[in-house]
């Protein structure tokens, strides 16, 4: 697909993703090296944490929260009187009530009329956080669960454990080969970012083969917005602005550095551009037809 419609995205392309949203471009990034230039991770999953260690918390909040109101006008009331909201950006908010909810009837609510339901299920919603691993009938004729049905299951999880989610360690052991630059955007209280689990990331990213270089190089960077949790771009929108405005024109003008290189090379000489140099030889050690003529005793 994307080589399909290469020619609808014109580089450089900048990824900014929050919480899954950032797990998920990591890992298109993995995927696809070269797509994005850089990326903005705002408070991403990218963890080692099992759902039994305490990673349920969002999940079941998600699970059991409201997804049906008889007007729009009932639903943004219900929004304002949330503690939930209460941290939120009032332009933020706003948007939400707009582009949050919509008007049923839908696929989950047929005979409804004139009411309103979250624009994204709940139950979408939740299975991007965690999985079932227990013989539950949303798996229908799949249960019981197997390798071949669940590829992606851990085989690290306890035995028993009733829940798996298995992006967050699968980006975070991959983190090392990720290409594109990358600015992490931490949420000073947020539960997602501890400092250990800060200090993880950037001490893996881009470090490995094919990666960015990574910290030590320039091409990761950390920024804790203190006081903020983890919805960092709803709380904060004006700080995640400046400091992704900031990074993309520091790496703009590293990409235009590059791309004026990459230009000077394309117009170069077709054959040059392909035909092994005499010094790639030299540096090879010459022709071993030549070194073996001249290394021979002289004959009389």
């Amino acid at each position: 697909m994307i080589n399909h419609f290469r020619k609808e995205m014109p580089l450089p392309l900048f990824g900014i993703g929050h919480s899954f949203g950032g797990n998920n471009l990591a890992m298109l990034s993995l995927i696809h090296p070269r797509l994005f230039t850089s990326l903005t991770l705002l408070d991403p999953v990218i963890v080692g944490q099992a759902p039994h260690s305490g990673g349920r918390g969002a999940p079941a909040a998600s699970t059991f929260r409201r997804d049906l109101w008889p007007s729009r006008e009932a639903a943004v009331a219900g929004f304002r009187k949330s503690p939930f909201y209460k941290s939120w950006d009032p332009r933020v908010l706003e948007a939400w009530n707009k582009y949050g909810i919509r008007e049923t009837p839908t696929l989950l609510y047929p005979n409804e009329k004139g009411t309103m339901t979250l624009s994204t299920p709940v139950h979408h919603e939740v299975q991007t956080f965690i999985r079932a691993n227990f013989e539950d009938p949303i798996n229908g004729p799949l249960a019981p669960i197997t390798q071949y049905s669940h590829a992606d299951l851990d085989p690290s999880i306890p035995p028993g454990e009733l829940f798996y989610s298995p992006a967050p360690p699968m980006v975070l052991a991959r983190l090392p080969h990720l290409r594109p630059s990358v600015l992490y955007v931490f949420g000073g209280t947020s539960n997602m970012a501890p400092p250990a689990a800060n200090a993880e990331k950037m001490r893996l990213t881009g470090t490995g083969t094919g990666g960015s270089g990574g910290a030590a190089k320039g091409r990761v960077k950390e920024v804790v917005l203190e006081g903020v949790g983890h919805l960092i771009a709803m709380e904060a929108p004006v700080q995640t602005a400046e400091n992704t405005a900031k990074w993309i024109g520091q790496e703009m003008q590293l990409w235009r550095q590059e791309a004026e290189k990459f230009a000077g090379w394309a117009k170069m000489d077709v054959i040059k551009k392909q035909v092994l140099s005499e010094k790639w030889k030299s540096v090879l050690g010459g022709d071993p037809r030549q070194r073996k003529a001249s290394d021979s005793p002289a004959k009389l």
